[in-house]
């Protein structure tokens, strides 16, 4: 018995303790093909030898013609139809002489209820009889009986073999004795690729013995016709359903996903775990860590090639279409995934396609729509194909993810969000792991908008947990799982409270992901928060680097909801850097009805023109305060300063009080209690509260805008010497930043208290020309092309109109101009360059 040591163990002792006089039975299953009969036969030819009585019964594929016909065969009785058969059969075996008995019965997998009643009851009545039971039956019949009889069986003792495949060093030996030599390294390849199954190795081996074909040379090998016989008959025995699975997997590759072959066939994943069960029982599937395979890829070319050329073809269409649009969508071409996905709709809608080919299409169509910007039919896509029956789980499950996705994008009820969410996650294993990362991620948003910020942080973490399984999980449908939702809104949380050395570390870890996957889609997602990450550590130019890189990302991939974040990080760059004009052309260029949106339009508005007509822009960020200022903390201050300019103290108040909540319910964020100091010490005109926001605050920007408002403060009490220090400490940092507007109107405020700094440099410039303009005359030049006069220029860059006067002079002759008219013109003409160097 060719590594079959253990299992000759367990025969052996069987033999052993029937020869004791004891009774004894030994059960015997394994997929078809893996050497039970064989194994039996061995062992009834040592009981033989061993002076054992042996009664053998070997059941038909087609079944028995009467009730018990093999046992009574096996016992040599007649049958007699008035004789009852347990009668009769438990008085044959009474009246065997008291000499040990081996029962053998092969493939009880094919027996008849009767029979099987029989056998357990005989069991019964005979336990006390030197009587040896050695049943067998094959795991490669779907819903047999023998499989109930053999699990009662052995809790009441019965000793039981699983045949598992030959080691490869039995494999080895077998083929040696098959073709009576050695094997040489190309018949050692095909036994390896058979897996241990000695009913396959032996008939591959005899059919390529029997053609003729070269076995150790460098010849293409055709599968024999044995071999194929031994195969077709070997899935002939499973239900229609299993069959069914099988052929149609087989046209997927060797190894495939679950839900591919349930969208094949027209089902749900749930609805296939039978057949999965059957062909894995049988010995012609099995499940590897992520997908299942076909045991044998000898086995699944035969089985394969049963299935129809043009049947073959039209599997593969399908297939082949899904997956180029994810491949398309995968690496940023997601104008021409849609158009891909559209055409596919056109096609199956003239062909009458099956409503899962249609509704896995609509799926996918409800990604590209979602990573577009396009949310409102990504959501109507995406509902239309969940409201279908008996949908294919990986189907459902993506229409599924792209829902929730969208929901926590669109203004909606965060109750029904919320519901939504935990409906998928206590569904637990109904759902894939990145529908229930989804769900996680969308709980995350609603908590971000509440204000509950680690809570935030733990589910966003969470899902990345899950994320990371889902990626290994994603097959052919790769961009199904988005991989990356879950650490960009991470990450995003994190540089909303300013913890951005570890948002930093999560975009690097999924920038290095993505270039290593080839997945581009989400690039323009990446830079835009590193834009915002740049712009919180007071790097303004690279904040305007890697957003205009997010830009033309965006741009090339077509990814407005990551322009409009780059976009609004160039407005506020704009903006601290006294370009206002650039910033107004920015707002106009912002899509979208956001929070982060409305903030910096009635920022540029307030820059521009003034306080009062902000504040009728801020209706709907009142409303909503508590998710805008959680997301973005500084800017509770800015609130307060403004509503404190038009006397709106109540609003003023509301502002302050939602800073502290979110400070009382996240301890531990620098940032939000920054901000909440911040904005408490301007309304209570409260000197140690904004010393403390200074202190803490934990972005650049933040703590010069509280630095100078405490040295505002300090000087309105006539504490002129802390006043100036607190200034000159805030200009300081403005300065370094590159934040000019701002540092212009904290050297206005140091004048008025009689304090003056030299705020120019000295560079190598030409003497005429553009290059020859100094950084004030520049910004100079372009407010007064867009049409803006002295005095608002003068207002913008906090100097005195006779100042803005003086630098048009010196423009118009270092332009050799003399009219802003041709000022206007030759800004027109050089092309508009917000930047000087």
């Amino acid at each position: 018995m060719r590594g079959r040591e253990q299992e000759w163990h367990d025969v052996d002792g069987l033999l052993d303790a029937v020869q004791a006089g004891k009774g004894a039975t030994l059960l015997v299953d394994g997929e078809p093909g893996i050497g039970k009969t064989r194994l039996l036969d061995e062992a009834a030819a040592t009981a033989g030898e061993r002076g054992i009585a042996v009664l053998r019964g070997e059941l038909e594929e087609l079944g028995e013609l009467v009730p018990c016909g093999s046992l009574f065969e096996a016992l040599d009785l007649r049958l007699d139809p008035d004789s009852r058969t347990l009668e009769a059969l438990r008085t044959r075996f009474e009246e065997w002489p008291t000499a040990p008995v081996l029962a053998v019965l092969d493939d009880l997998q094919w027996a008849d209820p009767a029979t099987l009643v029989a056998l357990r009851t005989l069991h019964g009545l005979l336990e006390f009889r030197p009587i040896g039971w050695l049943l067998s039956r094959s795991t490669g019949v779907g819903q047999d009986q023998s499989a109930s009889l053999f699990d009662l069986l052995e809790r009441h003792g019965a000793g039981r073999v699983r045949l598992s495949p030959l080691s490869p060093a039995a494999a080895v030996a077998l083929a040696t004795d098959t073709l009576g030599a050695a094997p040489g390294p190309a018949t050692l390849a095909l036994v390896d690729v058979v897996g241990g199954n000695p009913l396959l190795i032996t008939e591959l081996l005899a059919g390529l013995r029997d053609e003729g074909q070269v076995l150790d040379g460098d010849a293409a090998l055709r599968i024999p016709d044995r071999f194929t016989r031994v195969v077709r008959h070997w899935i002939g025995g499973l239900s229609a359903v299993a069959r069914n699975l099988v052929e149609t997997a087989a046209v997927l590759g060797r190894s495939f996903a679950p839900e591919q072959a349930a969208s094949l066939l027209g089902t749900t994943t749930a609805a296939l775990l039978p057949a999965v069960e059957e062909s894995m029982a049988a010995g012609i599937l099995s499940a590897t860590a992520h997908d299942l395979a076909f045991r044998h890829e000898l086995v699944r070319l035969v089985i394969a090639e049963r299935v129809p050329p043009p049947v073959r073809q039209a599997l593969l269409g399908r297939l082949d279409l899904v997956a180029t649009i994810d491949t398309a969508m995968a690496e940023g071409r997601l104008r021409a995934a849609e158009q891909l996905v559209r055409g596919g709709l056109a096609e199956h809608s003239s062909a009458h396609a099956s409503t899962h080919s249609v509704a896995e299409l609509r799926c996918v169509l409800a990604d590209v729509m979602y990573l577009t910007g396009s949310l409102e039919e990504a959501m109507r896509e995406a509902e239309t194909v969940l409201a279908l029956p008996d949908l294919p789980g990986h189907v459902r499950d993506r229409a599924l993810l792209v829902r929730l996705y969208a929901m926590t994008r669109l203004p909606s009820d965060e109750a029904s969000v919320r519901t939504y969410a935990h409906e998928v996650i206590e569904a637990g294993a109904r759902h894939s792991a990145a529908a229930t990362a989804a769900a996680l991620i969308a709980l995350a948003q609603a908590e971000r908008d509440e204000g509950r910020l680690s809570k935030a942080l733990a589910l966003a973490a969470d899902a990345r947990r899950l994320s990371g399984d889902a990626r290994l999980l994603s097959g052919a449908n790769g961009s199904a799982v988005h991989p990356y939702e879950s650490r960009l809104i991470s990450a995003a949380i994190l540089t909303d409270v300013h913890r951005l050395d570890e948002a930093r570390l999560l975009v690097q870890d999924a920038r290095e992901d993505m270039f290593d996957s080839g997945h581009q889609a989400w690039e323009a997602d990446l830079s835009a928060l590193a834009a915002r990450s740049e712009l919180l550590e007071g790097r303004l130019d690279s904040a305007a680097d890697e957003a205009q890189r997010a830009l033309s990302l965006a741009a090339d991939r077509a990814t407005p909801l990551s322009a409009a974040a780059a976009t609004n990080v160039l407005a506020t760059v704009a903006l601290r850097r006294g370009n206002v004009r650039a910033a107004v052309r920015h707002v106009a260029d912002l899509p979208g009805d956001s929070l982060e949106h409305a903030l910096i339009v009635a920022q540029v508005t307030e820059a521009c023109d003034g306080p009062l007509k902000a504040m009728t822009l801020l209706a709907d960020l009142l409303e909503r305060q508590r998710s805008m200022l959680a997301g973005n903390p500084t800017a509770s201050a800015w609130l307060v300063r403004v509503a404190l300019a038009v006397d709106a103290r109540a609003v003023a108040n509301a502002a302050v009080a939602t800073a502290e909540e979110l400070a009382a319910a996240n301890p531990g964020f620098l940032a939000l209690t920054a901000s909440a100091a911040h904005a408490r010490g301007l309304l209570d005109g409260d000197r140690e509260a904004l010393s403390r926001a200074a202190e803490r605050a934990d972005d650049v920007w933040g703590r010069a805008s509280a630095t100078e408002d405490l040295g505002v403060l300090q000087a309105a009490g006539g504490l002129h010497d802390d006043a100036a220090v607190s200034l000159d400490r805030a200009l300081a940092i403005y300065y370094e930043i590159g934040s000019v507007r701002d540092s212009a109107r904290v050297r206005k405020r140091l004048r008025a208290m009689g304090v003056r700094h030299r705020h120019w440099s000295y560079a190598d410039r030409p003497a005429s020309g553009w290059d020859s303009l100094t950084e004030t005359e520049w910004h100079v030049s372009l407010l007064v092309a867009d049409g803006w006069s002295n005095r608002q220029v003068a207002e913008q860059m906090f100097i005195s109109a006779h100042t803005v006067a003086f630098h048009l002079r010196h423009i118009y002759s270092k332009l050799q101009i003399k009219s802003r008219v041709e000022l206007t013109r030759l800004v027109i003409v050089r092309g508009r360059d917000d930047t000087v160097d």
